[in-house]
């Protein structure tokens, strides 16, 4: 009886314990899911804000001034209508429920990424062109920066073209839409991105990451740096990550990860004002 019942108490400890592990292996799996789509959420964003500005090998106009970014922006301002700048390419946090180019259930606040990209042997037909390479040279002689305009895919003006820089502009809206029970919609991070060529129209949202269940975005205050121009700050984005089936976790069961998106040109303005201060 006494071998008996010590054998059914090591055997109940036994499977206690085996309990404890495979719950400890769930978390673990959970955890180590939640971290990989936050990184792989982080990837993502660092490689848009990568070519959220102009290359740095295109030459800017004499005397222009290092370009911080426009102060602000209008997703449902085609480029095409835009005057010839030297401040292409941004990012900015906007609100989406001020938009009327997106889906008015949509009204939370959204990145909004201008990303410009150097065009190889081809471009787009709607292109990011020097405007001193333009039909509007003889009243530019000299460069003055770049507008949106149409590339008719020839050859001729290449060498101007190749000279000053041209590319492709493209605009993306990333967003957060909340669990919706009655319509059976998970609590995701979406994407969208603005068709070429034709004006405010959006494409429908894409799913990013599954199981955001928060996203918050502001602004960096960087230690060491002074008041500057509205363009050159610095958006701040925080996600609290949960179960990727977008079933309701509990506040212990999510993670909280903050990222601080600086883009090249910002980079740049700070690199030459700190040397030019030493």
């Amino acid at each position: 009886m006494v071998a008996s019942a010590l054998a059914l108490s090591l055997l109940t400890g036994m499977v206690m314990v085996a309990a404890e592990l495979i719950a400890t292996t769930q978390v673990m799996e959970r955890r180590s899911d939640q971290v990989t789509r936050a990184g792989q959420l982080f990837t993502f964003l660092e490689r848009m804000v990568a070519t959220a500005g102009l290359p740095s090998q295109w030459p800017q106009p004499a005397g222009a001034s290092l370009q911080l970014g426009a102060t602000s922006a209008d997703p449902c301002t085609p480029p095409s209508v835009r005057d010839v700048s030297t401040t292409w390419g941004g990012i900015w946090i906007v609100d989406l429920a001020a938009l009327d180019c997106v889906d008015p259930n949509d009204s939370s606040q959204a990145l909004y990424i201008e990303r410009v990209e150097t065009c190889g042997d081809v471009c787009p037909q709607q292109a990011l062109l020097p405007a001193v390479c333009t039909k509007q040279q003889e009243a530019l002689p000299s460069h003055s920066g770049w507008v949106v305009g149409e590339w008719g895919g020839g050859v001729a003006d290449r060498e101007c073209l190749e000279q000053f820089g041209w590319g492709s502009l493209s605009q993306i809206l990333i967003y957060h839409r909340p669990r919706v029970e009655t319509r059976d919609r998970s609590s995701d991070l979406v994407m969208r991105q603005a068709f070429p060529g034709k004006g405010d129209q959006w494409s429908t949202p894409e799913a990013l990451i599954q199981g955001v269940v928060t996203w918050e975005l502001g602004y960096a205050q960087l230690a060491d740096v002074p008041v500057l121009a509205e363009g050159a700050r610095t958006p701040v984005v925080t996600v609290a990550v949960g179960a990727a089936s977008g079933t309701t976790a509990a506040l212990e069961e999510l993670i909280q990860l903050r990222k601080t998106l600086i883009t090249p040109s910002f980079k740049r303005a700070l690199l030459a004002r700190n040397k030019a201060g030493s």
